[in-house]
């Protein structure tokens, strides 16, 4: 990379706070940004026009690469229509009925915009519905940056309080200290302090929130019998059980988590992927919850470029593609392929490095050589050494972000994979040198 990377960056920061249009768009391996001027499949490409394989993949919106034939047609469909928004047509229909086809809790559903926005909405209408406000949530669980749930998903351990009893952790300045009091934190893959907390505040708890698979913090699965235990709790109590599906979503079976898990949510949020990289997201989920939202009931979700029939016809060409014979299957050799020369490439090294997955999708814990179960184990990671390795792979022509997930696409191949590992090996013994040293 060039200084005319530097140069952006300096005049990006005179018009932009940090020189960002998203805080976690600085890759604080570089210090910086990592500036792209285009997306092919994939590739990403810098601003000198450097190719590098994506393993970050729009922080895994982007399913099927960039720039998708079927995702291209069906935009240039949707401005062939007269870009509109504000209207409903008989494509947002369809897409809603495609997502009642496909996800198992969806008899209903509503659109949004972002993960953010959808999360936030979905747990406004659990309220509706149960006549109740708080919350529980696991702590190392992501669920956006509403002032509701900003809380705990990556606090500092000094200050997240007690192990089995976590203390909400506000993830931001400006959210109001009676916030918290909503807010039950409990830890991941923990059925006893879970069964506390219900026993202590079920009759006031209006949801019970989760990734069903932790990717915020790496790749953390339930445990066997976790998310059982989460949906008896939840039918006892008469609290709905809600799955945020934002990164799950047709990532590992066309229904997503609650497929490949085999356990059924009251209600879903659906992101990422569901868009392929356009600005679209949904809430799925029982009947009898979603009529509570207006204009059958009182809970509202409305706004101008709500499902944007760019996005919506994206959408609609992306689950077809999802629910494409073999689809999956492909996705599954792929992920054998790349993991067994990950651990292959580990191996060699002998750096201490923890690699966990589900689908096209892993979490990385350098430092950690012992099953992931829950996000305090996860923050003992030595986030040097990940900004070591991510430095590492992009001067191999690999883009990595600082994140707590990565992974690939449908368009990459075995060919591609395997340059990738070429560049992690490379990178890890670049760590190896430094710890020998």
């Amino acid at each position: 990379m060039t200084n005319a990377h530097q140069r952006l960056y300096n005049e990006a920061q005179r018009y932009l706070p940090g020189g960002v249009t998203a805080t976690a768009r600085v890759n604080t391996a570089i210090g910086r940004p990592f500036y792209v001027s285009r997306g092919a499949g994939p590739f990403v490409y810098d601003l000198d026009g450097v190719e590098y394989i994506d393993l970050c993949t729009s922080h895994g919106a982007a399913l099927l690469g960039h720039g998708h034939p079927a995702l291209q047609a069906a935009v240039m469909q949707a401005l062939e229509l007269g870009i509109i928004c504000a209207y409903e047509t008989e494509h947002h229909t369809a897409l809603a009925r495609t997502i009642n086809e496909m996800v198992p809790c969806a008899e209903m559903v509503r659109f949004a915009g972002s993960g953010t926005e959808s999360v936030m909405h979905a747990l406004r209408l659990a309220r509706a519905a149960t006549g109740r406000e708080k919350v529980i949530k696991f702590e190392g669980h992501f669920h956006g940056y509403s002032d509701a749930l900003n809380f705990s998903w990556a606090p500092p351990l000094a200050q997240a309080g007690p192990r089995d009893r976590p203390t909400p952790f506000p993830q931001s300045a400006g959210i109001p200290a009676n916030h918290q009091d909503l807010v039950i934190v409990v830890p991941f893959n923990n059925q006893t302090a879970l069964a506390a907390a219900f026993a202590e505040h079920g009759n006031e708890v209006a949801a019970l929130l989760l990734e069903p698979i932790n990717y915020d913090s790496g790749c953390i699965q339930a445990e066997p019998g976790f998310l059982e235990f989460c949906r008896t709790l939840c039918d006892r109590f008469g609290v709905v059980l809600l799955f945020d599906e934002v990164l799950t979503a047709f990532r590992m079976a066309p229904g997503g988590a609650q497929e490949y898990t085999g356990v059924v949510p009251d209600l879903c949020v659906l992101g990422k992927a569901f868009g392929a990289g356009m600005p679209i997201s949904a809430i799925a989920g029982r009947r009898a919850i979603m009529q509570h939202m207006r204009p059958l009931g009182e809970s509202e979700l409305s706004g101008t470029y709500l499902a944007h029939l760019t996005a919506v016809l994206a959408a609609r060409a992306a689950l077809e593609i999802y629910r494409s014979p073999g689809f999956y299957e492909r996705l599954q050799q792929l992920s054998e392929h790349f993991y067994h020369g990950f651990h292959a490439a580990i191996a060699r090294s002998g750096v201490q490095l923890r690699l966990q997955y589900v689908g096209p999708r892993f979490g990385l814990y350098f430092g950690i050589d012992t099953p992931v179960t829950n996000y305090r184990e996860a923050a003992r990671q030595n986030q040097q050494q990940l900004r070591q390795f991510v430095a590492g792979c992009i001067r191999r022509g690999v883009y990595v972000h600082v994140a707590a997930h990565h992974g690939f696409s449908a368009t990459h191949d075995e060919a591609l994979l395997d340059r990738a590992l070429e560049a992690i090996e490379g990178s890890l013994d670049d760590i190896r040198r430094s710890v020998v040293a």
